[in-house]
């Protein structure tokens, strides 16, 4: 049995975004759509059995129509000809208990081949090659974990082994890598021992909510997928993609990480010398050493607090014209640390023509550029 594993979509996440003249629509919002397209085509070119979604399908509990009409097209597509299993995230959960979460809309029009669960349960899927049986466990209230251990080795007990069995969760386990998603969580703080999730009747976890693609376990094999499409620049360097899992009859499950088309991100760093004779120049030079074409691209400018000569600030924005967006261009200009006087007797002691003698001594200005400038602040001092 083959299955594909995603998680973590986040329709609705638009930092670095601008307005796509041709759809008026946010050119981020399009990046995560056209991720989205490619996993739904993924899925169909490798023939999978099902799609297992675990959790997360938008960034905050109360997408936009167009963001749901977004996700809701991709899987209607999907279902067309391949089950797919839903499970609810944090970001997909409401405040209050009585409310419907983002995915519930799918549970109340039956759509045919989509299965969403928002409770601890056991799923039997229909699947072309036969029953998948899924133990499901999606992002709970606080107070409802407690209760989790029990209701887990209760269906645990129930899997037959005549079908293959997986875990499919949105949820955080001890002992998980986070990436820069820590700080986007709607979290409840609570953490799963990995030992609850290593059944062996399991042959594969599927899990979400940590954007970091990892393995926790090799057997039974659990996997976080991590998010298919990057959100900021602390996702700079990780690898996006997903996992297309193949259960055999016998034996272990493997799996393959596939990279997705996800939108890439760069940062330039550039350390200017307080010598340097143009540095606009070396900066383009440092940026020119880089692909930059379609990405999101920050600048770094380190500038030694003596670096008399400017920087041509038109040039370097010319530079980046390939880039998808320019997220900033920061100039970190280095602070000198002040000249200090001993003691507050000497201040008192010091003419002001005196205090600033010392002041040009400290900032080692040339006799010639002294002279003048106490020239200039003995007129301002006599008018």
């Amino acid at each position: 049995m083959k299955l594909l594993h995603f998680s973590d979509i986040h329709i609705g996440m638009e930092n670095y975004a601008k307005l796509d003249p041709e759809t008026g629509l946010s050119t981020r919002l399009l990046d995560f759509f056209n991720t989205f397209d490619f996993i739904v085509e993924k899925a169909f070119e490798e023939d999978v059995d099902a799609v297992v979604f675990a959790g997360d399908a938008y960034k905050a509990r109360d997408p936009n129509p167009t963001q749901q009409r977004g996700f809701g097209e991709r899987i209607k597509k999907l279902a067309k000809k391949i089950p797919v299993v839903l499970v609810v995230g944090n970001h997909d959960t409401p405040n209050a208990e009585g409310k419907a979460n983002t995915l519930d809309i799918y549970s109340a029009l039956e759509i045919e081949n989509v299965y969403v669960s928002r409770k601890v349960e056991l799923l039997n899927i229909p699947t072309k090659s036969g029953i998948l049986q899924i133990v499901t466990l999606p992002w709970l209230h606080k107070n409802d974990y407690k209760s989790v251990g029990d209701k887990l080795a209760l269906l645990y007990n129930k899997i037959e082994k005549s079908s293959p069995a997986i875990f499919l969760s949105h949820c955080e386990v001890e002992g998980a890598s986070y990436g820069s998603e820590k700080g986007l969580a709607i979290s409840n703080d609570v953490t799963i021992p990995l030992p609850l999730i290593q059944n062996k009747k399991l042959s594969y976890g599927a899990l979400g909510h940590i954007h970091k693609h990892q393995v926790l376990s090799q057997n039974p094999l659990i996997v976080y997928s991590g998010s298919p499409q990057r959100i900021d620049f602390g996702e700079e360097k990780e690898e996006k993609g997903i996992c297309l899992v193949d259960i055999p009859q016998k034996g272990f499950a493997s799996f393959q990480f596939i990279p997705t088309n996800a939108r890439q991100f760069l940062t330039i760093t550039v350390d200017l010398k307080s010598n340097d004779p143009n540095p606009t120049k070396t900066i383009l030079s440092e940026i020119s050493k880089n692909n930059i074409k379609d990405k999101i691209v920050r600048i770094i400018i380190n500038i030694p607090f003596d670096c008399s000569e400017e920087i041509q600030m038109d040039q370097i924005k010319k530079s980046l014209k390939e880039a998808n967006y320019v997220a900033g261009i920061s100039r970190n200009i280095e602070r000198k640390e002040r000249f200090k006087i001993d003691t507050a007797e000497e201040v008192e002691r010091l003419t002001p023509i005196q205090a600033l003698q010392k002041y040009f001594e400290s900032k080692k200005y040339s006799p010639q550029k002294q002279k003048e400038l106490e020239g200039f602040a003995a007129q301002l001092l006599d008018s």
